[in-house]
């Protein structure tokens, strides 16, 4: 017989979470996003086992345990989830029986293994006749009537896996995919754990991010900015009214490294901190002016991607990762605004050529000219021949920089069309 497992939380991304961590055949999950409909589930629906949020609206953890031991004498065990831990978890240890708690983030074994311990240790007091009527609580170390209640936005999941038997072989096939798949899935868990945790325990943060949003957080203080969804983040590293780095939770530093390697024309080695990349490029005699350069179009390319995406909130970690530090290559935050402005502009402008893959450009025979390895390469490939569209499938991951350069050198004089 399934375990019953009744899970209380407000927050829809842990109901997902939980549906994520619960979807075989071992366990019946039933979910509520509040304690006063969760006392309602206790009462009808007999779950062998509760798994509780501290901070809910209507009746929060402490009352909620409350009711269940005192009014309806039940000894069903309680697992509490809860940022705040060992702050309140053993608070609640030493007032009711049959609970524990596991501090958020969590890693998915974690709490299966928490659970599975405390209803052995159920089925064990029961077997054996020891099981104790629970002792009554003392007075409330929690107001009865809470003002801290979260507001959660959903976030977007477009499918959850749901295995379906075809044929006899499906069982086996079945069995080979989700074992390869569990461990994807633990991370993905994991990450959305600790990016709803750095969420609801910042003092800044927000929803559906503007860049006047991004330049008031990043004005005074330092940390990480970070802007999400389920899909993606990027972070955003500041202090002291400077903005040092970003990167995407899908590329890390990779892309950055991409973009100087075609920019510059040089090969640098695999890295994971811009000041790495930094310095690869100073020992291979790339100015400070073309770095420069080359980090501001990243850095709005960043930002860009971030306002754009899809159901996205923002919060500040306040931890700083120095790595990423370069102390002269930075974007004055009180220059962001004028900076992004001119980054729209130009992308405009340059769309309008660069879109028109019937376009076909030609480079000045003899040009003359400070150029950069990737307009280098560009004005070769401009031979009158090859039209827009066949010229950048030479620049792969990098074609918006390939495009950018492109339509600079169409407006600039040096490519004709």
């Amino acid at each position: 017989m399934p375990t019953r497992i009744l899970a209380i939380d407000d927050s829809e991304t842990m109901h997902r979470l939980f549906k994520m961590i619960f979807d075989d055949d071992e366990y019946d999950l039933i979910l509520s996003d509040n304690g006063e409909e969760g006392l309602e589930f206790v009462k009808n629906y007999k779950p062998d086992i509760i798994l509780l949020d501290f901070i809910m609206p209507k009746v929060n953890g402490f009352q909620f345990c409350k009711i269940v031991r005192n009014e309806l004498n039940l000894d069903i065990p309680i697992l509490l989830i809860t940022s705040k831990a060992e702050d309140v978890g053993e608070k609640f240890i030493a007032k009711f029986a049959n609970i524990d708690y596991i501090p958020k983030p969590f890693q998915p074994d974690e709490i299966v293994e928490k659970m599975e311990e405390m209803l052995g240790a159920k089925e064990e007091l029961t077997t054996t006749g020891l099981e104790k009527e629970p002792e009554p609580p003392e007075e409330p170390f929690v107001s009865e009537t809470s003002n801290e209640e979260k507001s959660v936005p959903e976030e977007s999941v477009e499918t959850e896996y749901e295995p379906s038997v075809t044929t006899e072989e499906t069982p086996d096939l079945e069995s080979k995919i989700i074992k390869s798949v569990q461990p994807h899935i633990r991370k993905i868990i994991q990450k959305m754990i600790q990016l709803e945790t750095g969420y609801q325990e910042a003092e800044v943060k927000g929803e559906h991010p503007e860049l006047e949003d991004l330049i008031n957080v990043m004005e005074h203080g330092k940390g990480v900015l970070k802007v999400f969804n389920f899909e993606k983040t990027f972070s955003f590293s500041f202090k002291e009214g400077k903005l040092f780095f970003a990167k995407s939770s899908k590329s890390g530093v990779e892309q950055i490294s991409e973009i100087f390697q075609h920019v510059t024309g040089v090969s640098l080695f695999k890295t994971e901190t811009f000041a790495e990349i930094y310095e690869q490029l100073k020992a291979m005699d790339i100015n400070d002016a073309q770095i420069q350069s080359t980090f501001e179009y990243y850095i709005y390319n960043m930002i860009n991607a971030a306002l754009n995406l899809e159901d996205s909130r923002y919060f500040v970690d306040e931890y700083f990762d120095n790595r990423h530090i370069v102390d002269s290559v930075y974007i004055k935050v009180d220059n962001l605004q004028s900076g992004f402005n001119d980054y729209l502009e130009e992308k405009a402008e340059i769309n309008k050529i660069v879109y028109d893959d019937n376009l076909t450009p030609q480079g000045l025979v003899q040009a003359e000219g400070n150029f950069s390895a990737l307009e280098r390469k560009i004005l070769s490939l401009c031979d009158g021949k090859r039209n827009v569209g066949q010229i950048l499938k030479f620049f792969g991951n990098n074609t918006q920089m390939a495009k950018n350069s492109l339509g600079t050198l169409i407006l600039t004089g040096f490519i004709k069309i």
